[in-house]
């Protein structure tokens, strides 16, 4: 399963971003939030390994885009390295492919830079705590995305958990994901098949042949 926060002492972070005045920015928005004890940074994913496995961080902030690696491959290696580190996205990038693959990386937060800064604080200081979050402004993305887009793989395997009668641990243990992203998967479930409860879920998905009856 993916990171639970710790709930005593403090957290420390690793921020991942190649703009050295959007890294500074960012450290210094990260030196006012409480529960963060130490914040490193790298500007690319080659410094992030490495400084991966020196330290074992609790957060990593990674930029969708750096110059030698994608940040979903950089992901990928951080997490054979560390599987309970918690993952914030932070990226200019608005496709909805990118969304796609945002939603589907079991991240922990994602903010997009063209939010305001204030949700990337809200996002840290959640995440620090043990909870997931995703700004107002992706979740609007998300929702224009979703009334395009038939059900992910993820989901499926979500909903059919879900039809056997198996709870939210269950399913994350069953998937090796985070209860949080559970829970996200389940209320976008809700909001794709416009369903208000999950008998009516179950009823709208046989409906529709995603599930057999």
């Amino acid at each position: 399963m993916y990171h639970k926060i710790k709930q005593t002492g403090e957290v420390d972070i690793l921020v991942i971003e190649d703009h050295q005045i959007v890294l500074l920015g960012l450290s210094t928005l990260l030196s006012t939030c409480d529960g963060i004890r130490r914040i490193d940074k790298a500007t690319t994913a080659v410094e992030a390994i490495s400084l991966a496995r020196e330290h074992a961080f609790d957060i990593v902030i990674i930029d969708v885009e750096l110059p030698d690696m994608s940040g979903f491959d950089l992901l990928d290696r951080l997490r054979e390295i560390s599987p309970d580190v918690s993952v914030i996205f932070h990226s200019m990038h608005e496709e909805f492919w990118i969304i796609k693959r945002m939603m589907n990386s079991g991240a922990d937060a994602i903010v997009l830079k063209s939010d305001d800064i204030g949700e990337l604080r809200k996002a840290v200081e959640r995440v620090v705590s043990g909870d997931s979050y995703y700004s107002s402004r992706y979740e609007e993305y998300c929702r224009e995305y979703e009334k395009q887009q038939i059900l992910t793989e993820r989901e499926l395997d979500v909903l059919r958990a879900i039809a056997e009668g198996k709870k939210t641990a269950e399913i994350a243990a069953q998937l090796f994901v985070s209860n949080n992203t559970v829970e996200f998967h389940r209320k976008r479930l809700l909001r794709k098949l416009g369903a208000s409860n999950m008998a009516e879920l179950i009823k709208k998905a046989m409906e529709r042949g995603f599930m057999r009856p």
